[in-house]
């Protein structure tokens, strides 16, 4: 399977109240740092805009939406309508994102279409997984019936591979994550990112 990179950046970001793209840690900001993070672990990156046009780093592809409005499981179809060779799927604001645990989880998808974590809690972490191409008739479905929720509209209809929390020694998934949705998450990551 020939995987690319998708960091959905659509998002209105109003807890944040500002772009977290453009968020600027040293002299990058958070979207830069992400493209650059996820050179060379897939086949490439590219960048899922939502609606709105935006710059980006060189050599990155753009993505829009084609269904407005419909949140990260628009940024899914659009990337496994661009590459059919299948997506690992992260969100920009995942700062500290670990691409020896996307390759894992990439190692792991065997013959299902989705593979990704559940946390100790119970929760599943959609925004940090990898899609195989299996699973694009079943996204434009359920999108197209006005279903934006992955564990309601594309998880049942799928082969989805759980690892659990317990299964990932070594990783510290609280760490990697981690997302940053409101002003006092981006001052607590943002020294941590100016020394890197």
């Amino acid at each position: 399977m020939e995987l690319t990179t998708v960091i959905l950046t659509g998002g209105a970001s109003r807890r944040m109240g500002q772009d977290k793209g453009n968020l600027r840690a040293g002299d990058a900001t958070l979207l830069e740092r992400q493209v650059a993070r996820w050179q060379g672990v897939f086949s490439g990156v590219a960048v899922s805009i939502g609606e709105h046009p935006r710059p980006l780093p060189p050599d990155t592809a753009a993505l829009s939406d084609g269904f407005p409005g419909a949140g990260p499981m628009a940024g899914l179809e659009a990337g496994l309508s661009a590459f059919p060779g299948g997506v690992f799927l992260t969100a920009v604001d995942m700062p500290f994102g670990d691409p020896d645990l996307a390759r894992a989880l990439a190692a792991r998808l065997g013959e299902d279409d989705v593979c990704l974590i559940r946390r100790e809690s119970g929760r599943l972490e959609p925004l940090f997984a990898v899609y195989g191409p299996g699973c694009l008739p079943a996204v434009r479905e359920g999108l197209a019936a006005g279903e934006r929720s992955f564990v309601h509209g594309l998880f049942p209809k799928v082969k989805v591979r759980v690892i659990e929390e317990g299964d990932l020694p070594g990783f510290d998934l609280e760490r990697i994550l981690c997302n940053v949705n409101r002003p006092e998450d981006w001052e607590r990551v943002k020294d941590q990112l100016d020394r890197t």
